[in-house]
């Protein structure tokens, strides 16, 4: 017997936790939340292995919008959480500098210090006074040496985006990255030269962290709030008709539908999709992401360093970050061990190859002592992890978007809009899916 349900929403993470909640401050009825796995959350998951507790990664919650604040406020209770004043610096050239780097080169060769300052100086005088948004360079790394000069761009900026991305900065735009990359004037360039350190610069300075069970609970929570009656767990997505507006799910169930929500990622959704157009296959083609591959590390006894993360931009080294979830509570490890979690860049080589140099990295860069100190290392895979902002992203993603929409499927979240945003940009999406969904 075929199920119909008005309103439908696919993925339980935080943009379709978010779209459940907000779509009861519209209608009594709320709509249905399918989750291909067995718990929600999505990519904002943790974790347990041998009494330690791992996220995907880093999972920092900024909330800046007083109403997500609340939202998470009122789901999780304010004790849930404890205020973290971020602590992050770069590693290079053998030597720790604050972050961001483009504002604290203090500490570093004075030949280094020489071409990061005369860089920005020689930027300056070349940019005109006034630079529109449209007039900004368009690749992103003529967009780096524009603002930051040959300098910060040789020894960090274009090395360390070029680990991250898993693509040359010349194959990516300019346009993603206006709020996430923090651009200080000359002033602070040369004051962070000399040591005169810039302090809470970035979107990232602060965050919100659960004293206990990682960033999964923060989603368990949103669920309660939301109504576990609403969200039907192992529900894989297999086919959606949108001519015929029907769901058919791996089981065999099949669900009617009048409106969609998706925050599925989008090439998912497109493959999924049938009667799709030649021109958005075409586009669905062209959209790209790099996998992150990272480690999970436990650690006996304390850290050599107190970071919660750290960039590494130098190429010789087969990773581009390191993070501590004990630095900033030493509840996701047992009494006595710490915990790291290891993003990547070298995503050629077998992991056999690559871990004795991450070792020896985190032992140069005196996280830890002796490779003793390392009780395991577990690898995880984040498909579709970084969404590459290349020269076809920005039509073919239209073209896409401009379908669904004349479908009535509204793509959202971080993999379903296909963009690079953060948790909290996730849970804004839930509002805008909500009126969309019960818009008249």
């Amino acid at each position: 017997m075929r199920q119909h349900q008005p309103q439908l929403v696919i993925g339980a993470g935080l943009a379709g936790l978010s779209t459940l909640i907000h779509s009861q401050k519209l209608s009594a009825e709320a709509p249905l939340l399918l989750e291909a796995a067995s718990h929600v959350g999505g990519k904002a998951r943790s974790e347990h292995i041998r009494g330690f507790t791992f996220d995907v990664t880093g999972h920092w919650l900024h909330l800046r919008d007083p109403h997500m604040r609340s939202l998470v406020l009122r789901a999780c209770g304010e004790a849930h959480f404890a205020p973290v004043e971020r602590m992050s610096r770069v590693w290079s050239h053998g030597v720790y500098t604050r972050y961001p780097f483009q504002a604290n080169v203090y500490g570093l060769p004075p030949t280094v210090i020489k071409e990061c300052v005369m860089g920005a100086i020689e930027a300056k005088f070349n940019r005109p006074p006034e630079v529109s948004l449209a007039d900004e360079p368009k690749r992103f790394s003529d967009w780096i040496r524009f603002y930051f000069g040959e300098g910060i761009a040789t020894h960090f900026m274009i090395p360390y985006n070029a680990k991250l991305w898993g693509v040359s900065a010349d194959e990516i735009t300019s346009r993603w990255c206006q709020r996430f990359v923090p651009r200080p004037d000359l002033e602070s360039i040369i004051a962070g030269a000399v040591g005169c350190h810039q302090e809470g610069m970035g979107y990232n300075a602060t965050f919100l962290y659960p004293k206990k069970g990682g960033i999964q609970t923060v989603a368990e929570k949103l669920a309660d709030l939301g109504g576990r009656e609403n969200i039907s767990l192992s529900s894989a997505v297999k086919t959606i008709d949108p001519r015929e507006r029907i769901i058919s799910l791996e089981d065999g169930q099949e669900i009617s539908y009048e409106r969609l929500v998706s925050s599925m990622p989008l090439p998912d959704l497109i493959d999924r999709t049938l009667h799709v157009p030649t021109s958005v296959r075409e586009a669905r083609g062209q959209l790209r992401a790099t996998e992150v591959i990272y480690l999970n590390v436990g650690i006996q006894g304390p850290l050599g360093q107190a970071d919660h993360w750290i960039y590494v931009p130098e190429e010789r080294w087969p990773m581009y970050r390191v993070g501590s979830f004990t630095n900033a509570m030493p509840s996701m490890a047992p009494e006595g061990c710490s915990s790291l979690y290891i993003e990547l860049s070298d995503r050629e080589r077998s992991l056999d190859e690559i871990i004795p140099e991450v070792i020896q990295g985190l032992i140069e860069m005196e996280i830890i002592e002796h490779r003793e100190q390392v009780m395991f290392i577990e690898p995880r895979r984040i498909p579709n992890a970084y969404v590459i902002y290349d020269e076809r992203y920005h039509e073919s993603r239209e073209i896409i978007h401009h379908w669904l929409a004349e479908v009535d499927i509204l793509s959202v979240g971080r993999y379903g809009d296909w963009n690079y945003s953060s948790m909290e940009d996730a849970l804004l999406d839930g509002v805008r899916a909500a009126k969309w969904l019960w818009r008249t």
